[in-house]
């Protein structure tokens, strides 16, 4: 492998001076900075997609991306004799996210306002090319999970003999399966087909994977990296995502959320239709769905001890993420 690698970087217009291995890729410190190595399996036209994002980031004057280098062909991809395709991006020194640390958090919230203002592709992209999207039907999402809550609890209720984490999830149903109607009716209400037109006539783009782990924070920079999700889209789905992952690591701290969204709204206002989709996406017990999702379609002869203990978690947070909830709907709505 690294004859082959070795290979593939002759082909770029980089002196090594070292290189090191990570998860599933090779960095690289050369005579041009910290590049990033790694193979690529999606098509050419989806990663000129991204890079037409990071360039719409980098002439908008954010350039704190990952994009791509080319070859010495002038191409993105460099095929090796293998029959695999590489990329070589640049890449950054610095950080992930702690997001327990709150002077850490709020930065990197209205690092993804900033970002939103300037990811509008408009009709089409940047080679001229007509954007094609499909439609995220959040509606038929919650309809969906919220039958296979219902469904999951049927099956248990069913069952003779039931271990502890069948009786946390009969314990626990009545609540979840309520914010789940609740939510998938407030929706309903909330203006969300508009929102999506209007989303795909302005060709707005949501990154669709704004984590942790895909942020580099460098002194006062915060860098932006791996676009592989992006695409037309609602972008508060990105701050809903970013918001409830870190919500759940801090137990539903109300200070903590509220500033969330608070930064974010002082970099880029949110529209009326937006603050609705995002309290509706926050009620929506995800965390729930998700667990009785792996319960069912996992083996049933025995209990996840990892998911029952997630389980427990969700059941213990419920007090303060109910005064989170009640606090944000008087922010959003």
């Amino acid at each position: 492998m690294d004859d082959k690698l070795d290979e593939v970087i002759k082909r770029y217009p980089v002196t090594v001076k070292s290189k090191r291995r990570i998860r599933g890729a090779v960095l690289l410190d050369t005579d041009k900075g910290i590049c990033m190595i790694k193979t690529y399996a999606a098509g050419k036209n989806r990663l000129l997609f991204e890079e037409n994002i990071k360039k719409l980031l980098i002439d908008g004057g954010y350039s704190d991306v990952d994009y791509v280098i080319p070859n010495t062909d002038g191409e993105l991809l460099t095929d090796d004799n293998s029959g695999n395709r590489w990329l070589m991006k640049k890449w950054y020194n610095g950080e992930e996210c702690d997001i327990k640390d709150i002077h850490k958090v709020l930065p990197v919230s209205a690092n993804m306002a900033v970002l939103h203002k300037i990811m509008v592709m408009g009709q089409k992209n940047a080679e001229g090319m007509p954007v094609k999207t499909k439609k995220m039907d959040l509606q038929s999402i919650f309809l969906r999970h919220n039958k296979e809550i219902k469904r999951v609890h049927s099956y248990i209720r069913e069952k003779r003999q039931k271990n502890e984490m069948e009786i946390c999830l009969l314990n626990s149903y009545q609540n979840f399966f309520e914010q789940g109607n609740v939510a998938e009716e407030f929706l309903k209400d909330s203006g969300y087909d508009k929102l999506y037109e209007e989303t795909v006539r302005h060709g707005r783009i949501v990154h669709g994977s704004y984590n942790y782990h895909n942020i580099i924070l460098s002194g006062d920079r915060v860098i932006t990296t791996n676009f592989e999700r992006a695409d037309i889209g609602i972008q508060i789905i990105d701050l809903y995502d970013f918001l409830r992952k870190v919500m759940e690591k801090n137990s539903w701290n109300m200070e903590t959320g509220i500033q969330i969204i608070e930064e974010y709204n002082k970099q880029r206002k949110l529209g009326k239709e937006e603050q609705k989709v995002l309290y509706a996406l926050l009620l929506y017990p995800e965390k729930y769905w998700k667990l009785v999702n792996f319960y069912y379609n996992g083996k049933k002869s025995w209990m996840s001890a990892k998911n029952y203990e997630k389980l427990q978690r969700i059941c213990s947070q419920e007090q303060e993420r109910h005064k989170f909830l009640k606090e944000v709907k008087k922010l959003l709505i």
